[in-house]
């Protein structure tokens, strides 16, 4: 009785907890957004704007507006200028450094952050890698013998509790094609994600994709008779 009880309870929590774990995430991030966006209006004076859901429109305006205004010079100058301040700060720009270096990952404009490799292990196998820099540091060069084909490499641990970054040459590579989000989820929860992972095209052609071979000619019993009968020489 217990057994046929369990099963429905763990296949009911597999079903449900990944629903309301992403409901729950969703509902933050929207809540959160809106008691900013409430915060600004009120900054503004704006309160006959103050009803339910617009401080998520306010901040996404914003954030539309901030992107457009950084596609022009002024603005990206005075956003240098401030984030070399960051910079400068002991303990700051490790923070900024960190969050912004793991936001251009997935960054679309930039095409090494969407470089996911397999990296070959002797004797071990092949591990799910992402190339996140071909700008190696000179020092790092310099023990390697200035190699010119070196890249930084992150490999992931499952469940995310960590991670490695290798500079390794490009020919110990393999470049798949596979997007970030998809070959992240793979590895972080250890090759059990439910997604369907774009894999590379393969033109080889399989055992069974021979054409089939012209079947050879069969005779009717009519026409096996026909030629069996004697012909009769023809008199004058």
């Amino acid at each position: 009785m217990k057994r046929l009880l369990l099963r429905p309870f763990i296949k009911g929590s597999m079903v449900l907890l990944p629903l309301l774990v992403t409901v729950w995430l969703v509902w933050s991030v929207l809540s959160s957004l809106n008691d900013l966006g409430v915060q600004v209006l009120q900054l503004l004076h704006a309160d006959l704007l103050l009803f339910p859901g617009m401080g998520v429109v306010v901040m996404l305006l914003l954030l539309l507006v901030v992107g457009l205004a950084f596609q022009l010079n002024p603005i990206s100058w005075v956003y240098e200028y401030v984030e070399d301040t960051f910079l400068r700060m002991p303990v700051v720009k490790t923070l900024y450094g960190a969050v912004k270096d793991f936001a251009a990952m997935f960054d679309g404009d930039k095409p090494q952050a969407q470089q996911v490799v397999l990296v070959d292990m002797p004797n071990v196998g092949q591990l799910v890698g992402f190339v996140t820099s071909k700008n190696i540091p000179e020092p790092v060069k310099a023990l390697e013998g200035n190699h010119d084909d070196l890249v930084a490499v992150y490999m992931p641990m499952s469940y995310m509790v960590g991670g490695y970054t290798l500079f390794l040459p490009e020919e110990r590579l393999t470049h798949v094609d596979w997007s970030v989000e998809d070959a992240m989820r793979f590895a972080v929860t250890a090759g059990i994600s439910q997604s369907q992972a774009r894999r590379p095209h393969s033109h080889e052609p399989t055992p069974h994709s021979h054409e089939p071979t012209p079947h050879a000619e069969t005779k009717t019993p009519e026409s096996a008779q026909s030629s069996a009968e004697p012909v009769e020489p023809k008199t004058t």
